[in-house]
């Protein structure tokens, strides 16, 4: 290859990762989640505890909401993993929801 193809290459890569690190940045990765896959990890507040049936997608939109409430004294946090399928198998999400 020649020196400019190189250079016009990277510089393809270049902008591709920043085009990727802004929409990550101004969307968000519950949006990217969603939409192409992957996984979103929320941590919720220490004494905080998941009620695991009260998770929704906000409907037509990228925002996801869940239910809280407090732990008792000498609770166990928990990790709750939310599998998206899908009918082909791939552009799958999780969500991970992480208590303290």
């Amino acid at each position: 290859m020649k020196g400019t193809t190189k250079a016009m290459i990277g510089l393809i890569v270049v902008l591709v990762l920043a085009l990727a690190g802004v929409l990550y940045v101004f969307v968000g990765s519950q949006y990217i989640t969603k939409k192409i896959g992957g996984t979103t990890t929320i941590e919720l507040p220490q004494g905080k505890k998941l009620v695991p049936y009260t998770v929704q997608w906000e409907p037509n939109g990228s925002h996801i909401w869940y239910l809280t409430e407090d732990a008792e004294p000498g609770y166990t946090p928990k990790t709750y993993n939310f599998h998206e399928s899908s009918n082909l198998g791939f552009l799958e999400g999780t969500i991970v929801f992480q208590e303290k």
